[in-house]
């Protein structure tokens, strides 16, 4: 097949996609916080957090504290008292397989999701217990108790590859809580349709804070004085946090005009930092959010060119100037191509050079390396297009999970880290099974939610027909067989979650929370939600960033 060489850009006949328009346009830029309240705020949690302190201090071996422990995670706080959770959850795992014939259903589950969600492998004989006679489903007496059912259906969602009490779990709690919900109050039965939709363990962290603190306010007439001490400081915490981001968007809103110069391509800017702000939303990370947030802008831009805009030839030459990385490599550039480039090689430049006074240069040499097998993958899937060509599923598994972008948003997540050290880099360079199971998660669903979008405007194959011509499988059978990779690579992420890991929950996070803003931005309404942004993606990003909670 003969190459298209265009000799102007008007020649070229291109694909023809139409994105929606951003939903922002120049909000952000005009959004400025209360500096008055914002001072009144931070006196205030000053004092509160001497008091939260104490808190978890006296609960300490109490009965009642892990429902704290829970609270503190729920709530958002668990970040700024690391050390005495830590202490805490190690010293009640050293009790945990002695203990096996204590509490009830609610209970067990709590106990048991809260020691999994900081890494310890708390063992699923707990549950035996609640078997019948037989062994072979759970007591239907369970049944009644839709509080235990709940908390047995979150904490199931934690397990690993072989557990499979915690399968049967899912499946027992999924169907009679489906079955509950006509009769029970409305407070419960939103909590119970919303853990149906998607649970806990696979939100994004800062969108659970905001809904947990909604539902214990709720709560809050019931609860003790020391819930309601933390209750007022998650929120005065929530609002600080979205003074932090406020601080953010000054950085990262850089007015270059690139979205506007390609103006083909989907602008996203808002919606990249939120991406970003979920994988590590940690106050002190505002520079390694501003410079991923940027980074990841510009590979939706470079995304969307290689997808519904450039042609062949373009392609070919952006790709090879990326290899190159060299701004003189721009002059061979299409015009249109040439602000792209510009933009990336300048921000890489410059934050290398900042990086390198610091002695963490490391950082960048692996990142540009993981953007540039990124290019390399997009071009490579070009390739397939240009040549009417389907791949075997094995060779689209390979190249697509480097085009997922998760492989490079993992390192780009990690740049301007102080504590993301070279061995860091070098273990996510070599693409550690818990950063491609979050890459199959971002594939694998993408092409669920995305595949007719994408087709109607030629687009390469996806995996989906790939499986189809292959295998000879209809579309109904790789959707059920997406979802079994789909709890595969869950199963996997929470595997390498349990100590000894290899590095630090802040590092492995990174990879955690990749694979909930997959099921964030895309499986609860089982729509693309980052190109499609109105609606309810932009009620998420007004309560992460706009509207602080009232106190």
């Amino acid at each position: 097949m003969a190459l298209v060489t265009p000799t102007s850009v008007s020649e070229v006949v291109r694909p023809t996609t139409q994105f929606p328009p951003s939903v922002w346009g120049h909000y952000f830029v005009n959004h400025l916080q209360d500096e008055a309240k914002l001072d009144q705020w931070t006196k205030r949690a000053g004092v509160l957090r001497r008091k939260v302190k104490e808190i978890l201090k006296h609960a300490q071996g109490n009965p009642e504290e892990i429902y704290f422990l829970d609270a503190f995670n729920r709530l958002g706080l668990s970040y700024q008292f690391e050390k005495e959770i830590n202490d805490a959850l190690h010293r009640i795992h050293t009790t945990y397989s002695n203990d096996v014939d204590a509490g009830d259903l609610y209970s067990e589950a709590t106990r048991f999701r809260v020691l999994r969600e900081g890494g310890y492998k708390a063992s699923t004989d707990v549950f035996e217990k609640f078997k019948d006679e037989q062994g072979k489903t759970f007591k239907k007496s369970l049944t009644e108790d839709v509080k235990g059912l709940l908390s047995l259906y979150e904490a199931a969602f934690l397990g690993i590859q072989g557990e499979y009490i915690l399968d049967e779990a899912i499946a027992f709690t999924s169907e009679h809580l489906k079955s509950s919900l006509p009769n029970l109050d409305p407070l419960l039965a939103k909590q119970v349709q919303r853990a149906l939709e998607l649970p806990t363990h696979k939100r994004l962290p800062r969108v659970n804070v905001r809904y947990f603190i909604s539902l214990y306010e709720e709560i809050d007439d019931k609860t003790s004085e020391d819930m309601r001490t933390l209750l007022e400081y998650a929120k005065l915490d929530f609002n600080l946090f979205q003074a932090v981001h406020e601080r953010d968007k000054r950085m990262w809103w850089k007015e270059n005009g690139l979205a506007e110069k390609l103006s083909y391509a989907r602008n996203r800017v808002v919606e990249c930092y939120v991406w970003n702000m979920s994988v590590a939303p940690e106050p002190h990370l505002s520079r390694a959010r501003v410079f991923a947030a940027k980074t990841l802008s510009m590979i939706s831009l470079t995304d969307d060119t290689y997808d519904a805009y450039g042609v062949y030839e373009e392609l070919k030459q952006y790709t090879e100037a990326i290899e190159r990385w060299d701004l003189a490599a721009m002059d061979e550039l299409p015009e249109y191509l040439k602000p792209l480039y510009h933009e990336l090689i300048t921000l890489f430049k410059e934050t290398e050079e900042e990086l390198e006074r610091e002695g963490y240069s490391y950082q960048i040499g692996y990142s540009k390396q993981a953007l540039q097998d990124l290019c390399r993958a997009y071009f490579t899937e070009q390739e397939w297009y240009h040549n009417r060509y389907t791949p075997g599923t094995e060779e689209y598994i390979r190249v697509s999970l480097i085009s997922s972008g998760y492989p490079a948003a993992f390192l780009l997540n990690m740049v301007c880290m102080k504590d993301a050290s070279i061995e860091a880099f070098k273990w996510g360079n070599s693409r550690p099974r818990i950063v491609m199971a979050s890459a199959e998660l971002a594939r694998f669903m993408d092409d669920l939610v995305s595949n007719e979008f994408e087709q109607q405007r030629g687009h390469v194959v996806s995996s989906i027909e790939c499986f189809m011509k292959e295998k000879g499988m209809t579309r109904q059978e790789v959707e059920d067989l997406f979802k079994h990779f789909y709890d595969t690579a869950w199963k996997d992420i929470n595997q390498a979650c349990l100590r000894p890991t290899p590095f630090p929950m802040y590092i492995l996070s990174k990879a955690v929370n990749l694979a909930r803003v997959i099921d964030g931005w895309y499986i609860c309404n089982d729509e693309d939600r980052y190109t499609f942004s109105g609606g309810s993606t932009k009620e998420m990003i007004t309560a992460l960033l706009v509207d602080p909670i009232p106190v």
